[in-house]
């Protein structure tokens, strides 16, 4: 089976929201570059448990990963102004990312030169290195957020062994070692979105509104993405030679 971004079209280019963002700031200096992760929300492994039946938290126990973690990149620009990058299903970015004064995030600055790289290159020239289908493309265990943090920092000399320290997780053996079965339980759910979103209650009919805090807002998109990666998760890993 082709990889799950190629077998659903996925576009080699960047969303608009991106190119609205490069062209609104592109020629802007970056003053300082981090490097923020998270752990992946624990109703999403919950729901990845299930569909192995039990058999994803026994190993990630037996090789110790007590904790799972998405990556990105934090900017900060000659200017004041705060943009993320990174790659969820699709490379993404944003504008004014609180990410890094919220609780179980842990963020580190890079040693960068100020003010060296601009937001045009920092898009541009690995993509020009790696090429479109490495840096679009997503694939949980070749083209993940990690390998993506590592492709932008190695492409201008930034990735350090501190760098890597943090960045680097390797759960390719707990992957090699999913039971057999796990592959015919996955082929009977014919709609992988839906099927996460009611095990994580995501698909619950609304409440009545209420106001939410900045940080809730963010918490709840960040559980989006990362039911969106367990979805390319189980599709290139479970029907993978279906």
């Amino acid at each position: 089976m082709e990889e799950a971004g190629v077998l659903i079209g996925a576009k080699l280019d960047f969303s608009n929201k991106i190119k609205k963002l490069v062209k609104k700031y592109g020629d802007k200096k970056i003053r300082s570059i981090r490097i923020g992760r998270r752990p992946i929300n624990n109703l999403v492994e919950r729901a990845f448990n299930i569909i192995s039946l039990g058999a994803w938290e026994k190993l990630r126990k037996k090789y110790y990963y007590d904790v799972l973690m998405h990556l990105f990149l934090v900017l900060t620009l000659e200017d004041g102004t705060v943009l993320s990058l990174e790659k969820n299903s699709i490379v993404t970015m944003s504008e004014n990312d609180p990410r890094c004064s919220l609780k179980d995030v842990e963020c580190i600055e890079i040693e960068y030169p100020a003010d060296s790289i601009t937001v045009n290159e920092l898009v541009e020239k690995p993509l020009t290195r790696i090429g479109k289908e490495k840096f679009f493309i997503y694939s949980p265990f070749e083209q993940n957020c990690q390998q993506f943090i590592s492709d932008v920092l190695e492409t201008f000399g930034l990735l350090t062994e501190k760098a890597k320290k943090f960045i680097y997780q390797d759960i390719t053996e707990i992957v090699e070692r999913l039971p057999f079965y796990v592959k015919y339980v996955a082929k009977a759910v014919t709609d992988v979105d839906a099927t996460v979103s009611k095990i994580t209650g995501a698909a619950a009919p609304p409440k009545k509104t209420k106001k939410i805090s900045k940080n809730e807002k963010t918490n709840k998109k960040e559980e989006s993405k990362d039911i969106q990666e367990l979805t390319d998760f189980v599709m290139n890993n479970i029907f993978k030679e279906i």
